[in-house]
């Protein structure tokens, strides 16, 4: 059984993007790097599910 995706927002200090990962990814070397840039961002909020009142994080973009 699985609870969905989980995501982790960032915002990258250098350039300003916004951007979610998801947890699924942890492994990877570039998890929490601007998809831009490639600087790591800065954690700004996490959840399970976007679609139940974390309207807030429509806006960043998937990685």
């Amino acid at each position: 059984m699985t609870w969905g995706t989980y995501f982790m927002f960032y915002e990258c200090p250098k350039c300003g993007r916004k951007y979610r990962w998801e947890l699924v990814d942890l492994s990877d070397p570039q998890f929490g790097c601007c998809p831009g840039c490639g600087s790591m961002g800065t954690l700004v909020g996490e959840s399970k599910d976007i679609k139940q009142g974390e309207r807030k994080y429509e806006e960043f973009e998937y990685c």
